[in-house]
């Protein structure tokens, strides 16, 4: 049997953490005040559906326990209990399968005190099924419970949360989960090292379950568990793999790192993977240049970072892992990220501040020395004291930066319109003026498409994001000539308004 199903808690004192919810269930069952509905809520693997299972068997535990020796308690832990009924929302989220319920909760238990109905990822359901469900929460029949676990309660209507009790699951800490696994090591009787067992519970991100299946994955070899073994799962690299793309990036040192980044795409390393631990080592840097961290490995390289330059570099990986979803080159924006972080290297500090005319070294931080002719009175009633204010990036810089970056905003247009990517590689920029992207199209048909408010909507929100601020966008007839096989490239989608745009113009 598996390790997560193997190990599954049984009772609630077996939960690691959680435990005010703990608390408040035992307590009202106790005395005898359970809700009729409960909504357990919180991020994968914390717990919620063995909760849920532990809940069914206190009710219907034949000495009042949970036992696990009684036969419902042993039916519950199997699976065979027919009082306790599990649904998956995601796959039964219709209102039919609602109806369906609300007919059977009529009949009463075979064996047990009361049926209980445990829905999982209740938020996945429709919004007639919601409806259909309502009633039946508000008023159920007293032999019946229901248990509505999410993982994003807020998609459940307000409606649905008014008739249940809620109870926050929070995700478990990485203390936990070593905790919960060394006690599994220990039954299995496995070696494995410490640093291996640190990773994996990263890697676990909050879940006891996605623990207990990196163990168990890495428990089939039957040798000792290293840390290279979990490192080899996640194609991540190593740890010092993100040590050494950083000092690259400290020293600005371009070539090496973008040489380094094309080692680890050869290596067969997840890029993806690799960000997030290279983001996890940023994060222990800040807590080490704040003092609420010590890593000998790391002091090297918080000496040559400031805190500035490693939220800059932050914010450059977190916008590489987004682009990743939609570049068709992998590498790229990691490429781009350690470009833009290696060239905030190559400026010092102190090189960054507007130079000081030559004569005025002295004047800093005085008084600034006045050359004007002071024998003679000056009127000062039109003089206006305004602070400096850099000069706006101007329409020329602007279509400059378009053009470089029209590559990347086709590749993101792209997953979302295939048929506005097609229209707009046979378009053509003119001009950027007055916040307008202008754009030459050679047939009325393209203007049309692209000046549609799905199609516009969309090259407008991704202008924005490239130059940092709103843009809109504008088309004009040209006469460049389009070749036929041009026009084969368009693709259409069923759903698409291009095909209302050309039925108008083929039927007219």
């Amino acid at each position: 049997m598996v390790y997560y199903r193997k190990y599954r808690p049984q009772t609630l004192d077996e939960i690691i953490g959680q435990e005010h919810i703990k608390n408040a269930l035992k307590k009202a069952h106790e005395s005898n005040r359970l809700s009729h509905a409960y909504l357990f809520a919180g991020p994968k693997g914390s717990g919620k559906t063995s909760t849920a299972r532990i809940l069914a068997k206190m009710i219907n535990c034949e000495v009042g326990g949970p036992c696990n020796k009684c036969s419902t308690c042993l039916s519950i832990t199997d699976g065979s209990n027919l009082d306790l009924i599990e649904i998956d929302a995601a796959s039964n989220r219709g209102i039919d399968d609602i109806r369906e319920l609300r007919e059977k909760i009529k009949l009463a238990p075979t064996s047990s005190k009361k049926k209980v109905y445990i829905i999982d990822e209740v938020h996945m359901l429709t919004t007639e099924a919601f409806n259909a469900l309502l009633k039946t929460l508000e008023e159920p029949p007293s032999h019946v419970l229901f248990i509505l676990a999410t993982t994003d309660p807020h998609k459940i209507p307000q409606t649905i949360l008014s008739r249940v009790q809620r109870f926050d699951f929070q995700a478990a800490k990485e203390e936990e989960i070593i905790e919960y696994l060394k006690n599994v090591i220990k039954i299995e009787k496995l070696k494995i090292s410490d640093e291996a067992l640190n990773l994996i519970a990263k890697k676990s991100e909050g879940s006891f379950r996605d623990g207990l299946k990196i163990l168990d994955q890495l428990a089939s070899s039957g040798n000792e568990i290293t840390l290279e073994d979990v490192e080899n799962i996640y194609k991540s690299g190593k740890s010092e793999d993100s040590i050494k793309l950083l000092n690259f990036i400290a020293d600005a040192d371009t070539k090496s790192a973008l040489e380094f980044v094309t080692e680890l795409s050869e290596r067969g390393i997840s890029l993806k993977e690799f960000i997030n631990q290279t983001l996890h080592t940023l994060r222990l840097l800040l807590l080490i240049k704040h003092d609420t961290k010590k890593d000998e490995s790391l002091s090297g390289l918080s000496q040559k970072l400031s805190s500035p330059q490693i939220v800059k570099i932050v914010n450059s990986l977190g916008i590489a892992l987004e682009k990743m979803k939609f570049v068709s080159i992998p590498t790229l924006p990691l490429e781009i990220a350690v470009v833009e972080s290696c060239q905030e290297q190559e400026v010092p500090r102190g090189e960054r501040v507007s130079q000081v005319p030559q004569g005025e070294e002295n004047n800093i931080g005085n008084k600034p020395r006045d050359t004007r002719d002071t024998s003679k009175p000056r009127d000062t009633s039109n003089e206006l004291i305004s602070p400096a204010i850099p000069a706006p990036i101007s329409d020329a810089q602007e279509i400059i930066i378009i053009k470089d970056k029209w590559a990347y905003i086709l590749e993101t247009i792209k997953p979302y319109n295939f048929s506005l990517e097609a229209l707009l590689k046979q378009s053509k920029i003119v001009s950027f003026e007055s916040e307008t992207l202008i754009l030459e199209v050679p047939y009325s048909f393209h203007k049309r498409i692209l000046e549609a408010p799905k199609s516009r909507e969309l090259l407008e929100s991704v202008l924005a994001e490239v130059l940092g601020k709103s843009a809109k966008v504008s088309t004009v007839l040209g006469t460049r000539p389009v070749r036929v096989e041009e026009l084969a490239n368009v693709e259409v989608a069923a759903d698409d308004e291009i095909i209302k745009i050309a039925s108008e113009i083929f039927n007219s």
